[in-house]
């Protein structure tokens, strides 16, 4: 990323402005990208044990809930792995930031000749991408599996995806800025992670939820990012599979909304947090 960066500046005054920032984000960019070359087996992998786990597992699960309450719900639970995964492989990426602080790496990315800001924005916006790409081949399986797959939707939900990364990632930065401590951080994810998930629509129609009477766990699950988004996911594919009646346009404007916030609490925390440089 340095060697990049250098040649694209030149001189100072090229560093002076908006065009030199933007050439600085997509170089970040275009190195965060760049380490996904490295993990084509475990993607592999993961894409082998995410096909079996669609059209074993989900069909057993499925099964079970149809004999049960004679409703499909095949459908419904694959659109929420995809959410899932997404979420997950969002925060992973997210958390690498962590580990360079460990290695020092984020040090010597705070020696470089780039604004903080600049810094942050590009992180963020290369490892939503990175996350958005990697779990791509799970959302065509997904499309397949359901046989709801079209280039319209597709390009949609894509979008949509890479925006709800967007805010994931945002929010790991700004946790890992804050706490400073990997112990403490990989505590606290696994918690978030298994929390959030739970508490939303991702495996759990919210009339479901509403039927127990828990008003803490409706409202929670409502106000869910993740619920958005599989609830986003589903109005485009499968919209009789959606939980409760919400405008699109409120669901986008949450997401959105959502992306913007984490981002900005991103980019405020990593350059204030950051301004002496190091972890500790």
């Amino acid at each position: 990323m340095s060697s990049r960066i250098s040649q694209g500046q030149g001189s100072e005054a090229s560093r002076v402005g908006v065009p030199g920032d933007l050439r600085d984000i997509v170089h970040i960019i275009e190195w965060d990208l760049e380490r996904l070359k490295s993990q084509r087996v475990f993607l592999a992998m993961r894409l082998s044990w995410f096909i079996i786990q669609v059209f074993i597992f989900a069909r057993a699960i499925s099964l079970i809930v149809r004999q049960l309450t004679g409703v499909s719900y095949y459908e419904f639970y694959l659109l929420g792995i995809y959410v899932s995964i997404l979420y997950s492989t969002s925060i992973s990426r997210g958390y690498v930031i962590a580990d360079e602080f460990d290695d020092g790496i984020v040090e010597y990315h705070l020696s470089l000749p780039v604004k903080r800001w600049v810094l942050v924005l590009g992180r963020v916006l290369g490892c939503s991408l990175a996350a958005t790409i990697f779990t791509l081949p799970m959302m065509l399986v997904v499309l397949l599996a359901v046989n709801a797959l079209s280039l319209p939707g597709l390009l949609l939900s894509t979008l949509i995806a890479y925006v709800f990364s967007t805010g994931v990632v945002g929010f790991v930065i700004f946790v890992v800025t804050r706490v400073k401590s990997t112990d403490v951080t990989d505590i606290l994810f696994g918690t978030i992670d298994a929390i959030l998930v739970r508490l939303s629509t991702v495996f759990y129609p919210l009339p479901v939820i509403e039927a127990l009477g828990f008003a803490p766990y409706y409202y929670a699950a409502l106000l869910n990012p993740l619920t958005s988004m599989a609830d986003a996911i589903r109005l485009i594919f499968l919209p009789e599979y959606v939980a409760y009646t919400v405008s699109p346009h409120a669901l986008l404007l949450y997401l959105v909304g959502f992306s913007l916030g984490m981002m900005v609490l991103a980019l405020e925390h990593y350059t204030k947090r950051l301004e002496a440089g190091g972890w500790k």
